[in-house]
């Protein structure tokens, strides 16, 4: 409905009509013809808890969640003497959606200051927390289950791109559940060496503190996530960007190109670190293949490559290509 000027204001019969219209249609449960009045009082600038109220129930019951919702958390900015009312009723409007974790953080912001929550807010907010919890911690568990199921399926149809969105899925959970098919997907040759990374970082996040072995490439490791070092935590990672920080006051897009490649190098092979390697020449492999986007073919051809060079790029070039063809997907 179209904004009417906020100068034009309903004569006290007319709004009193209109009132009683919106309030009648209300009881009626005629829910579409009772918003019209509503949202007629509001364009007139008409408005009070009552009334608020009133369209908020309007929306809920007719289906409309969103715009619910969206009215609530306006209705909260007010922070006027019906804050906590708006509280409950949006916190009550979220948990019949089964959106506990927009709940729990509703009622933990405002449960920071609990000492200002009056009565009976105080007590309908404890007992929703209570509950949503509850049920938080059932759909949490639920949907890690599902995952799981999904994750196993993954691997024995050796889907590379649907492991890895799953893993990264799983970032800010608790991973336990996980803990017996990651350490058989580490070991596992089948599955994607970038793959294998996410699962190391989950684990050390998760501060999993026992020996576990890896294989990438044919090579076998064994590591305790809670000791080893993150990938761009790791001295070598380090010692590398920092011999590439020459570049950045030179040329800034250079620097960020070589940066990103060293990431993605990283990111394949981490956590098997060849320390013994020539930081100088992969330095210069680095830069090589990113100067090499900005030259045209015969400057590429004319450009001579000495044989100690030649194994670090084409190590570099087998490792972007391993990257990419999970990346690119």
């Amino acid at each position: 409905m179209e904004q009417h000027d906020k100068k034009i204001v309903l004569f006290p019969k007319w709004k009193e009509k209109i009132e009683a219209r919106a309030f009648q249609a209300l009881r009626n449960k005629q829910f579409e013809e009772a918003l019209e009045n509503l949202n007629t009082l509001l364009d007139y600038q008409v408005s009070n808890q009552e009334i608020d109220i009133a369209k908020l129930t309007c929306l809920i019951e007719l289906g409309r969640q969103r715009e619910a919702e969206l009215l609530c958390e306006e209705l909260l900015t007010k922070k006027d003497d019906h804050y906590f009312a708006y509280v409950h009723i949006y916190a009550t409007l979220l948990f019949q959606a089964n959106k506990y974790e927009d709940v729990a953080e509703l009622i933990e912001d405002v449960f920071e200051d609990e000492n200002t929550i009056p009565e009976p807010y105080l007590s309908q907010l404890t007992t929703l927390r209570s509950l949503n919890s509850t049920l938080l911690k059932q759909q949490t568990d639920q949907q890690l289950t599902v995952t799981l199921k999904q994750l196993k399926e993954a691997v024995e149809k050796q889907d590379d791109v649907m492991q890895w969105h799953l893993v990264n899925h799983l970032n800010d959970s608790d991973i336990s559940l996980y803990n017996s098919i990651f350490l058989e997907m580490l070991q596992d040759e089948e599955v994607n060496p970038i793959v294998k990374t996410v699962i190391i970082s989950l684990l050390q996040a998760n501060t999993y503190d026992e020996l576990i072995e890896i294989v990438k490439f044919s090579d076998k490791m064994y590591i305790n996530p809670n000791e080893f070092p993150y990938m761009t935590d790791h001295p070598f990672y380090q010692k590398i960007k920092k011999e590439l920080e020459t570049l950045e006051q030179d040329n800034p897009s250079l620097h960020a190109l070589a940066d990103q490649l060293l990431y993605r190098y990283f990111f394949v092979v981490y956590p098997f670190i060849n320390e013994d390697m020539d930081i100088s020449l992969l330095k210069e492999a680095i830069i090589y293949l990113v100067s090499a986007s900005f030259m045209d073919e015969e400057a590429l051809n004319q450009t001579k490559i000495k044989e100690s060079l030649a194994l670090y790029i084409e190590d570099l070039l087998y490792y972007e290509k391993v990257y990419f063809s999970l990346m690119k997907e």
